[in-house]
Order: C-alpha cells, then sequence, then structure tokens
C-alpha cells in the first residue's frame, strides 16, 4: 500500500508510507531559507562570580564589644525575604563612631525571631551594647530591613557591596510592621526594653 500526501503548493510531496514505514520529506522554502541565512548572536553576559568572602564574626565573638572604645552605631540589617532559613536573618553591623571601623558578623547567627540560638545570640548582642553603654559610651541600634542580594553580597570582598549601599535605600522596620515583620519588631521592642538600650 502507498499513499502519498500533498500539501498544498508550498510543498511538493510531504509525505509518504511504503509497508508501514513513514518517511517524511519537507521541500518548504522558509526552512532553505533560514539554512542559508547564519546568525551570529552575540556572547551572553556571565554573572561575576563573587568568591572573596570576608571573614566574618560568628555569634561566639559577640564579646569583642568589650574592646570597642568608642560610641557605637549598630546596624541590625534583616532580611527582606526567608532565603535559607525559617526566619529572616538578622546581621549585626557595628560602626565606632570616632574611628569609622567596621565591624560585621555573618548571616545565621543572629535573629529577631524563634526562641533557639539565633534569638539568644542577639539577646546577647544587646547585653554587651547595655554593658557599653554603662561605661559611658553612646549606643544608636537601627533595626533595618535590606534587600537580600545586597546583604549576601556584603559577606564578599570582590562584590562591591559597601556599608554605604546598604543605608542607601533600607526599609526601617519601625515602619513595616506587616506579616512576619511585625513579630520581628516585638520582638525587637522586647529587647530593646529588657537591656534599656535605644
Amino acid at each position: 500500500m502507498i499513499s502519498f500526501n500533498y500539501n498544498g503548493i508550498k510543498h511538493t510531496i510531504s509525505s509518504f508510507n511504503l509497508f508501514n514505514i513513514s518517511i517524511n520529506i519537507s521541500f518548504n522554502k522558509k526552512d532553505e531559507i533560514q539554512n542559508k541565512i547564519n546568525i551570529e548572536l552575540p556572547p551572553l553576559e556571565t554573572k561575576k562570580e563573587i568568591r572573596d568572602y570576608k571573614t566574618l564574626l560568628h555569634g561566639s565573638n559577640i564579646n569583642v564589644i568589650e574592646k570597642m572604645n568608642n560610641d557605637l552605631t549598630v546596624y541590625l540589617f534583616i532580611q527582606k525575604h526567608k532565603d535559607s532559613s525559617a526566619w529572616n536573618l538578622v546581621v549585626p553591623v557595628i560602626l565606632e563612631r570616632v574611628t569609622g571601623k567596621i565591624t560585621q558578623f555573618g548571616q545565621g547567627y543572629f535573629a529577631l525571631e524563634g526562641s533557639g540560638g539565633g534569638l539568644g545570640n542577639t539577646d546577647f548582642l544587646l547585653h554587651f551594647l547595655k554593658r557599653h553603654k554603662h561605661k559611658g559610651f553612646a549606643v544608636s541600634i537601627r533595626p533595618m530591613i535590606v534587600n537580600n542580594e545586597l546583604l549576601n553580597g556584603f559577606e564578599y570582598v570582590d562584590s562591591g557591596v559597601k556599608l554605604a549601599d546598604l543605608l542607601d535605600d533600607p526599609i526601617e522596620l519601625m515602619s513595616y510592621q506587616k506579616g512576619p515583620f511585625k513579630w520581628i519588631y516585638n520582638q525587637y521592642a522586647e529587647l530593646i526594653e529588657k537591656y534599656d538600650v535605644q
């Protein structure tokens, strides 16, 4: 049995079936023209690999505050979205006002949610800030919600992300109390009252 299928004027014989073996042949003019045209696309931009990780402090390094002899501004940078944890992680960054020295803690050690180690480390941090304040130094704490990508980049030397970038467009925790941030704000307010630091 031989059967021929014709597809109008554009194609001559497009397919036929001989002894249950099907053969498709296309004579489409459009296909022939596209095969003759070689389009060269520009190379895709590759994302710069960021590899030079800073040596950041851990939750067990909070006592470095005891060695500081300056007024302090403490930024509590809070992830806008939960990335790799059940909580919106907090990254404390301490700025010594006179010298401009920055002390940075890593992600994953501090939180204002839950009841475990992250919240415990934040509690311990505020305890040390209270002690610093009792030594006669001014302590200012600024909880801010920031873009996760910037916060992640801030952990790498070669990302180009600086403290000024994090401070460029943050959301003050006090003015963003919706969803999980209402709970985060309540935990923060409770700790501030407990240690009488602001």
